[in-house]
């Protein structure tokens, strides 16, 4: 087995297990009961011949996003991260970085030595999964708090990956008053005139969840 792939089993599967996701390879992934999902991936970096060295993610995909993104996709399969909304690097402590004094993107790369340190790192990815990453995820699947931490903190940590009006009727869609809804939609064609195919789409989707409330 790969070292990565043991530090993955040995310590982060059953972190992740007890919080509710499943596994399948380096990714895990966790749905809520309106089908929106929230996947962490654990991807390898060929940077350092002496170390295993990689990046810890997750990925926020309401299903108004995913939907959108595979509307002419005939018979999509499940939702995966390429559906996503919004996007955040899980950083590793010094005592697990690749690069501990480095600053911006390189400083989220975890990394180990084989065997020497594989277990101190795995236990450090433990535990911030535990202690920041798995409740902020389980957090941020409910709409709401997404669109609120995407609101306040617009060049944060958790990266938005569509634009903020876009973004907001996503999150609203489905539960908000359609007329506010509406509104946004308005605001997006004024905003943007390559919005069309999505304004087209949202309406459609208003129109069809109106015509259940009547």
């Amino acid at each position: 087995m790969n070292s990565l792939d043991t530090l993955v089993k040995q310590h982060v599967a059953p972190v992740m297990k007890a919080a509710g996701f499943a596994k399948k390879g380096r990714i895990f992934r966790r749905a809520a009961p309106n089908g929106d999902h929230a996947f962490l991936h654990i991807d390898a970096d060929a940077v350092d011949p002496d170390k295993f060295v990689f990046e810890v993610s997750f990925w926020m995909v309401p299903l108004p996003s995913w939907e959108f993104a595979y509307r002419d996709v005939p018979n999509p399969t499940a939702p995966n991260a390429s559906g996503a909304l919004a996007t955040c690097k899980v950083i590793p402590p010094d005592a697990a970085a690749h690069q501990p004094h480095e600053e911006g993107y390189f400083r989220s790369r975890w990394a180990f030595v084989e065997p020497d340190t594989r277990d101190l790192c795995g236990q450090e990815l433990a535990r911030v999964l535990t202690e920041e990453a798995i409740p902020r995820m389980v957090r941020l699947l409910d709409r709401r708090t997404l669109l609120d931490d995407i609101r306040t903190n617009p060049n944060g940590e958790l990266v938005r990956l569509r634009d903020a009006v876009t973004s907001e009727i996503l999150l609203r869609i489905d539960d908000d008053p359609v007329a506010d809804v509406e509104a946004l939609l308005y605001k997006a064609e004024a905003d943007d005139e390559w919005a069309l195919p999505f304004v087209t789409w949202a309406r459609e989707r208003l129109a069809r969840r109106a015509a259940k409330e009547t």
